[in-house]
């Protein structure tokens, strides 16, 4: 006997979606929604259309924008606990940033880059503008350089005077103190000697003058930095050549020896330097037109004709 077919109900069809139809799927039937776009809305069906979506037009990033303004009205429990996660996360990345932070010594200089603000863009280009009215090219440096934090150049409006910060450098100061000297029994030892004596030789003290006007000379600057006074007699006991040299030219000694003052030039490489030989009676201004500085000038203090071979200055352009 046969079996007797059986006849199968054709499946119910599946109820429709609450989120609607598929608004990416094209043609006529589209599949129905199963996603929303937590940032526009948008119903997808699948992954395929979810990415299609993103792609398509302006292309959306898929993510909730937890800062765009919501009406009061349409706050609900979901939305404030959003919102309190989020203030949790930026205190969290505060916290980690914090921890992160390279910890400096007190009073160094990388404490110091690392404490002061960055100068804002107003204030660079006033010095840039005004060093450029006088005839020089101010360069800054990117912040957190330490060049860029130790600049200290003011322009003072009321009295229309670029105020720079110049640095100090006197060469063959005297190290004794410092370099242990080996005596030359042999050949080895007057090889270290050798290297020794020229260490000495070119040491260089620095000094610092945080705010000097442009119309201050630059023997008048120089030769506060000789003035005696309570505390000062090992410093000066180290530029003694320095001070030696300018006894004779008071005295107007022209056979003796005599104190110059180099700038270095911009752009020179590293194995070619040449320097600008700056007149000690002309103020800052007149020394620094025509010329490149780096956020502030940095003199080289020199003794002649026994520093003559150290400073090269530029050759004549033609």
């Amino acid at each position: 006997m046969a079996e007797a077919e059986v006849e199968t109900e054709p499946p119910a069809p599946a109820p429709p979606s609450r989120m609607g139809e598929c608004q990416v799927c094209e043609g006529e039937e589209k599949n129905p929604g199963k996603y929303r776009c937590p940032r526009c809305g948008t119903v997808t069906c699948g992954l395929a259309c979810s990415k299609a979506h993103k792609t398509r037009g302006e292309g959306c990033n898929g993510k909730r924008d937890r800062a765009a303004f919501k009406d009061i009205r349409e706050f609900s429990d979901a939305d404030v606990v959003s919102d309190y996660r989020f203030l949790e996360e930026t205190l969290l990345e505060k916290d980690r940033a914090k921890r992160w932070r390279p910890q400096y010594a007190d009073g160094s200089d990388a404490a110091a880059r690392s404490e002061r603000a960055p100068a804002s863009r107003k204030v660079i280009a006033l010095l840039t503008q005004q060093a450029k009215a006088r005839g020089t090219t101010l360069l800054c440096m990117p912040d957190g350089m330490a060049r860029r934090v130790a600049n200290t150049t003011f322009y003072d409006r009321r009295r229309d005077v670029l105020q720079w910060r110049v640095e100090w450098l006197f060469h063959g100061i005297s190290s004794a103190s410092a370099v242990e000297i080996p005596d030359a029994n042999d050949d080895a030892d007057a090889d270290a000697a050798a290297d020794a004596v020229a260490a000495a030789a070119a040491a260089a003290a620095k000094a610092v003058d945080e705010k000097v006007d442009d119309t201050t000379t630059i023997a008048a600057a120089l030769r506060r930095h000789f003035e005696q006074g309570p505390g000062r007699a090992a410093r000066l006991h180290q530029l003694r050549r320095f001070t030696d040299a300018l006894k004779a030219l008071d005295k107007g000694d022209g056979g003796g020896a005599s104190i110059c003052v180099y700038f270095e030039k911009h752009g020179c490489p590293a194995n070619a330097k040449r320097y600008h030989r700056l007149s000690l009676e002309n103020t800052f201004k007149e020394n620094l037109a025509g010329k490149n500085v780096l956020e502030f000038p940095t003199l080289h203090v020199a003794v002649l004709p026994a520093d003559a071979g150290k400073f090269l200055e530029p050759e004549e352009e033609t």
